[in-house]
């Protein structure tokens, strides 16, 4: 790719929030770091103090400045573990509402990718955003790879990656943000998904009653052929290129088969093609992120919706 669409990679941010999670983006973003010769900017955005004590802690009056300074006091040492590791690195610790501010101090960074993990597991054992990492997800103008507990660590050697589509060509975009910042030669198989979802009362009974009226590989057919000049890029850019045509809805389709093909990581933009096409929009991402066996990157496109 031209240095147009493929430019340096000079700073990554990553959110810290001193979770074990967070300790595993740090990981991952470090290690692109490393690989790109980048500076990496450990962020984290201090919240204010509920006034109404908890029911069962009262916080000083001096609570909130002594949180500070200890979330700078710990802030600071993580920077220097990775300094002495050879890298550079700088903190940025701000007050306020974590989600827009993030994003403020990312874009103050000049920064080229966003790291931040999620919460963790609810007792329902389904992943916890949270609103931050949400607002994020929907809201960053540049590429964010969520990092879940439990993922494997950032490796040279990566089989697999899912890449869902509306049928529009945002699925390149993904494509081509991952080879930038992941940069692994030779390239990935890349399975290259579109849900094809039914009305919830039509899905138990879809197989047999398309096949009564043929349309069910015809249906397919104009898929795959509405797939095709996205797939011939990524082709041409290096990738092992599979094409699947899934049922169900988009999450739950896109994340059992990631899980499926043990995939590495999904790649996905975060708009659909049009206000009738709601499958990649930032509220469909969130959800896929939110259920994803594995990291996600997603890209903002910038394209308008028609």
């Amino acid at each position: 790719m031209s240095d147009e669409t493929n430019p340096r990679i000079d700073v990554i941010f990553c959110a810290i929030d001193f979770s074990d999670t967070a300790s595993l983006a740090l990981t991952y973003g470090a290690r692109l770091a490393r690989r790109h010769g980048a500076a990496i900017v450990l962020g984290h955005v201090v919240e204010s103090l509920p006034i109404v004590p908890y029911p069962t802690l009262e916080l000083p009056p001096e609570g909130g400045l002594e949180l500070s300074r200890w979330a700078s006091e710990k802030l600071n040492h993580e920077a220097e573990i990775l300094q002495k590791a050879g890298l550079n690195v700088s903190v940025a610790i701000e007050d306020g509402r974590p989600g827009a501010k993030l994003i403020e101090m990312a874009d103050a960074a000049n920064a080229s990718l966003f790291v931040i993990g999620t919460r963790g597991l609810s007792v329902i054992e389904h992943l916890i955003l949270g609103s931050n990492a949400e607002h994020i997800i929907r809201r960053s103008p540049i590429p964010v790879l969520t990092v879940h507990p439990g993922d494997s660590p950032l490796q040279d050697n990566v089989d697999t990656v899912v890449i869902p589509t509306d049928l529009g060509p945002d699925v390149v975009q993904a494509a081509e943000t991952f080879a930038k910042f992941v940069d692994l030669d030779p390239r990935p198989r890349a399975f290259v998904v579109f849900a094809d979802s039914a009305p919830p009362y039509f899905e138990p009974f879809r197989h047999e009653m398309l096949a009564k009226w043929k349309r069910l590989d015809e249906g397919k057919d104009e898929i795959g052929m509405k797939m095709e000049p996205a797939l011939e890029k990524l082709r041409n850019a290096g990738f092992e290129i599979e094409a699947a045509v899934i049922d169900g809805n988009p999450v739950q389709a896109v994340t059992q088969f990631a899980a499926e093909q043990n995939a590495y990581m999904i790649l996905m933009s975060t708009h659909g093609r049009s206000a009738l096409t709601n499958f990649l929009t930032g509220k469909t991402a969130q959800r896929i992120v939110q259920h994803a066996p594995c990291p996600v990157l997603t890209v903002h496109s910038a394209r308008k919706k028609e």
